[in-house]
């Protein structure tokens, strides 16, 4: 029950989850991802119970750790904790990748480029620069591809994450849900003031009115197609 999406920008990395999860039988609305002193983002993809191991773990790792200086010290951790759920659940609940993970960073953690990975449920990563996965994979990707462009800066693919993530929600995939959360991390050459964040959200209003666009073309879906005239000839 999720859609994640992520890309490799001109100017650094954005990453769209949408917020519906499905405990038991029971549905509600959370985000998606997990912020490592607001710095790193991650976003656990899978069967709810095993995400939240992860989250789990992985917060218990980094506090017996003195520090972790790298983003790929980071994937080294994520992908040991991803590997051993797997061996241990994959089995049991009959799926060869019960989890999955996005992973996105400064290279150096506070300054550097912004990178991003996508790690596997065998406990593998690799660097990605666009990444679309969860169960709304299927029908989002294809409007994905037409409407990110790493050309543009993380602002405006960022609102495009948001636009596409909607669009899927609810009346695509009944899976996919909620007020999407818009993370973007920006190249930096220079560390971070005391009052400056790394990771910065897409403003909730601006969300919400993207969302709501999203709604209305969906409705007037035929009609920006040009197919309305169609068939009125045939009429």
């Amino acid at each position: 029950m999720t859609l994640i999406i992520g890309l490799r920008a001109r100017d650094g990395v954005v990453v769209g989850a949408d917020r519906k999860l499905l405990r038991e039988l029971e549905v509600e609305y959370s985000p998606k991802y997990y912020l490592y002193q607001d710095r790193i983002v991650l976003v656990a993809v899978g069967l709810t119970g095993i995400v939240d191991d992860f989250y789990d773990l992985l917060h218990s790792e980094i506090r017996t750790r003195r520090g972790i200086e790298t983003l790929y010290e980071f994937k080294i951790v994520a992908e040991d904790i991803l590997a051993e759920l797997t061996e241990r659940y994959g089995e049991r609940v009959r799926e060869e990748r019960p989890a999955s993970v996005v992973l996105a960073g400064l290279e150096d953690i506070v300054v550097g480029k912004a990178k991003m990975y996508y790690i596997y449920g065998e406990g593998y990563g690799e660097a990605s620069k666009f990444v679309c996965t969860g169960h709304g994979a299927p029908y989002a990707l294809s409007l994905a591809k037409f409407l990110l462009n790493p050309e543009k800066d993380i602002h405006e693919n960022g609102r495009r994450i948001a636009y596409i993530i909607s669009w899927v929600a609810e009346k695509v995939d009944t899976s996919v849900g909620g007020t999407p959360d818009i993370l973007m991390i920006r190249d930096r050459k220079q560390p971070p003031r005391e009052d400056e964040k790394i990771v910065q959200f897409l403003g909730e209003k601006e969300v919400k009115e993207i969302a709501e666009k999203a709604e209305n073309d969906i409705k007037r879906l035929p009609q920006l197609l040009g197919l309305e005239k169609s068939a009125n000839i045939h009429q």
